[in-house]
């Protein structure tokens, strides 16, 4: 008669104590946009170890118990801009050391985004890559600081990084004639549409969303060489149905 055997699976805090107690090194373990997933699950048992360092997390099938090493660093990342930040509880802000990254500087920042545009668009004369660079520039400012073509101030913090998904979509849609070869404007917009505005949404608040739509109505003005409509009419949709729902917890 068979019988069922279990085995015990680490997990990635007890497999880096485990890598870092076999190879004899430092290891760290990375937790990216903690604020996504369900944090006293995850820390739930790691609480009390951090305080104890020789309390057993779990025990190998070999017999080795595994506790929490100095050898081992735990790192979380999240984005400041992420409503659920505000939600993290005492127990995990208590036992962490909380860091706030620098933003890059602009000069950073533009050899960035001249960087990805030359990357990906050096060779596709369907667009003024001069052109873009300022619509980046003026979208990023215009998010993160406020900017003279919208009325109001900043939005939100946001990283530069998602323009270079913009000069990647580009780079392929501009060189297919299904796509968007015949209309680069539209491409441009179609773009902001896919990869900035809702990353935006996703982490905005009522007012947010009203202040997102109206810059990137500004943005269609100011740029008429583009066509960012797609971009503002999705921020527009949301903002209907977020009054919408609002209304209806009114009645």
């Amino acid at each position: 008669m068979s019988s069922i055997t279990y085995h015990t699976e680490l997990g990635a805090v007890t497999e880096g104590v485990k890598r870092a107690r076999d190879f004899e090194i430092p290891y760290t373990v990375i937790l990216d946009e903690i604020t996504r997933a369900d944090i006293s699950q995850i820390f739930g048992p790691l609480y009390t170890a951090i305080e104890n360092r020789n309390q057993t997390l779990i025990e190998t099938d070999d017999g080795e118990a595994i506790e929490l090493d100095e050898d081992l660093s735990i790192i979380c990342t999240m984005n400041m801009s992420d409503r659920t930040v505000n939600e993290l509880d005492n127990a995990i802000t208590r036992r962490f050391a909380m860091v706030e990254l620098d933003e890059y500087e602009d000069e950073d920042r533009r050899a960035l985004f001249e960087g990805w545009l030359d990357e990906n668009l050096e060779n596709i004369p369907l667009v003024e890559n001069e052109d873009l660079l300022n619509l980046f520039e003026a979208d990023y400012d215009g998010i993160n600081n406020g900017s003279e073509q919208a009325s109001r101030g900043p939005i939100m913090r946001f990283g530069p990084m998602h323009y270079r998904d913009v000069t990647v979509f580009l780079r392929e849609a501009l060189q297919d004639e299904e796509l968007y070869m015949n209309a680069p404007e539209e491409a441009v917009g179609q773009a902001f549409r896919t990869f900035i505005v809702p990353r935006l949404l996703n982490s905005a608040a009522f007012p947010q969303i009203e202040q997102i739509e109206e810059h990137y109505r500004a943005l269609n003005k100011s740029f008429d060489m583009f066509n960012l409509t797609p971009a503002a009419e999705l921020a527009s949709r949301e903002l209907e149905a977020e009054r919408r729902q609002m209304d209806s917890y009114g009645q």
